[in-house]
């Protein structure tokens, strides 16, 4: 495992601004997401080669199974991981665990790349359909930094904006990545 400058900045800087003491939940939900991941990737038949803490999160470098259902459900196994423990810290009443997983695995299905809703998409078409996941990806980056801006506008912080921002960029890169591609 490999732990970023930009990850140890991203973590003082959070705990920083933690007035409500919900980084640990965060942080524990995150683990039990890549978890999933990890999980579904050993039991399908794919190899770990390195795990990553960055800035903008886990990154997973791995040989994933063969078939591209198999691979898809490598990426969807993390939100699936997210989605049960919600389930479960609700019924133990941690109901800000509940919401932070739920959260954390809503915003990574979201179909667009690197998040695993777009990865998903992007195996489940085996590469294809370039123009179709460019829109939805596309989409979905303009909605996040759109929403942002009217967040910042009515005074509810910059936070979805930074983040709309993020995944825009992020969006841009992979959409000439699959262009070069094709």
């Amino acid at each position: 495992m490999e732990v970023r400058d930009g990850f140890l900045v991203l973590i003082a800087a959070l705990w920083f601004v933690d007035e409500a003491g919900v980084m640990p939940l965060f942080l524990l939900a995150a683990a039990v997401h890549e978890g999933g991941h990890l999980l579904v990737l050993h039991l399908s038949g794919g190899r770990l080669h390195r795990l990553t803490l960055t800035l903008c999160g886990a990154v997973i470098r791995c040989t994933l199974p063969e078939g591209r259902c198999a691979r898809a459900a490598v990426c969807l196994a993390g939100p699936a991981a997210s989605f049960l423990l919600a389930a479960g810290a609700m019924k133990g009443g941690f109901f800000t665990l509940a919401g932070a997983s739920v959260l954390l695995g809503a915003f990574n299905l979201l179909p667009m790349q690197p998040l695993d809703g777009g990865m998903a998409l992007y195996h489940l078409a085996d590469g294809g359909l370039v123009l179709l996941r460019g829109l939805f990806g596309a989409g979905t980056a303009l909605l996040l930094f759109g929403g942002g801006a009217w967040l910042a506008w009515q005074g509810g912080g910059i936070w979805l904006l930074l983040i709309g921002a993020l995944t825009a960029g992020q969006e841009g890169k992979a959409l000439a990545k699959s262009r070069n591609r094709v």
